[in-house]
């Protein structure tokens, strides 16, 4: 009698381990394509503000083109445009020179399953680096 006590007890520490340990897990597992995908869209984010950047007229334009370009490319990836916290370029904006422009975004929470959203919001830099042409023209 006390061998058939000792199998149910196996047959509920495995329910126990599914239960606290593998739902757990495979729920945080199933959030790893959302934080890839925000850190993809905020490479590319900072891949398309570098390109609109030295492609602007004047600096002040590069600057807004940068940013513009940033909130469109998160838009078109399904990410929250409000998500977008910081773009910022280094570099001189004349002929010849490097510019760097670097995308922060706020990333998505950690969610476990009940517990809710923990942790505290993390952010996501990328950076692009695009040089101005050498023989490019600008407006007077």
């Amino acid at each position: 009698m006390s061998n058939r006590r000792q199998q149910g007890s196996a047959s509920l520490e495995a329910l126990l381990v599914i239960a606290l340990l593998l739902i757990p897990a495979a729920a945080l597992l199933a959030q790893a394509p959302q934080w890839v995908a925000t850190a993809h869209a905020t490479q590319i984010a900072a891949n398309e503000a570098a390109r609109a950047f030295v492609l602007a007229d004047t600096p002040t334009d590069a600057v807004q083109a940068a940013e513009t370009v940033a909130v469109a490319v998160l838009a078109n990836h399904g990410q929250d445009p409000t998500d977008l916290l910081d773009v910022t370029t280094s570099g001189v904006f004349s002929r010849g020179e490097t510019i760097t422009v670097t995308v922060t975004t706020r990333g998505q929470p950690v969610i476990v399953p009940g517990l809710g959203e923990t942790g505290p919001d993390h952010t996501i830099s990328r950076s692009a680096t695009e040089r101005i042409d050498d023989y490019r023209g600008f407006a007077p």
